[in-house]
């Protein structure tokens, strides 16, 4: 994850925003005191948020981690689901 000073984001805002959508890969924005942030694409941030969703309930943590598992060993086969739309009655 590279990293870069909040005056070197200051003059290329436009272009690190871009290259962090299209690379996907999060930067790393310090100020002068020390501080940091990171600054992320909303498609990644986004994907996070649903992980944190997902995993915080232990139960489904633990339905999905077993999944993962027995897909890994070759236990599951994955299969493939037409695509539906859901419609607000």
């Amino acid at each position: 994850m590279k990293a870069i000073t909040s005056n070197q984001a200051k003059q290329k805002l436009d272009e690190i925003i871009d290259r962090v959508i299209l690379d996907a890969e999060p930067t790393i924005l310090c100020n002068d005191q020390g501080k940091q942030a990171v600054l992320m694409s909303l498609d990644e941030f986004n994907s996070w948020q649903e992980t944190l969703y997902l995993l915080s309930n232990p139960a489904n943590a633990e339905h999905l981690l077993e999944s993962i598992k027995q897909a890994e060993s070759g236990k599951k086969s994955v299969r493939q689901y037409s695509r539906f739309v859901i419609r607000n009655s």
